[in-house]
């Protein structure tokens, strides 16, 4: 295995063990477990989503504003 391989492995791996989503119960970014259908909190056991309904509006707005871009 090459340093550039190991080098973005290992950035994946970072990426994957500081990912968060919202949970509404613990009312923050948390970590999260993932199974076939759902996400859910590690602190509380609740269902977490992507975003929250502000960063969510938010990202959607973005994505609007943005979107002829990509075409």
């Amino acid at each position: 295995m090459n340093n550039r391989h190991q080098a973005s492995e290992s950035l994946s791996n970072c990426e994957f063990y500081n990912e968060r989503k919202w949970c509404d119960q613990c009312q923050t970014y948390v970590r999260f477990m993932m199974s076939v259908n759902h996400s859910y909190c590690i602190d509380c056991g609740g269902r977490v989503r992507l975003f929250n309904r502000d960063d969510g509006a938010q990202f959607q707005d973005h994505v609007q504003r943005h979107k002829w871009q990509a075409s």
